[in-house]
């Protein structure tokens, strides 16, 4: 019961597969973290970049539209 309920299984009882075991875990987060940290980056960039130039461009309305 105990192996269907972990999530790593060792294979031996050397001490150095569980510390290979938890720094892989540990550079697993640390990737994750990483990108979610740009990825939020590159996001609120973009919202900021956006609503700028949103709010710098002025566009005309009263161009009349051309006719055939």
């Amino acid at each position: 019961m105990a192996k269907e309920a972990s999530d790593i299984i060792l294979t031996d009882d050397n001490f150095t597969s569980i510390v290979k075991a938890v720094i892989w875990g540990r550079n697993v987060y640390d990737s994750i973290a990483k990108f979610l940290q740009f990825q939020l980056t590159v996001n609120a960039v973009a919202v900021t970049v956006t609503f700028i130039g949103a709010c710098i461009i002025e566009v005309d309305t009263n161009i009349p539209r051309r006719t055939r």
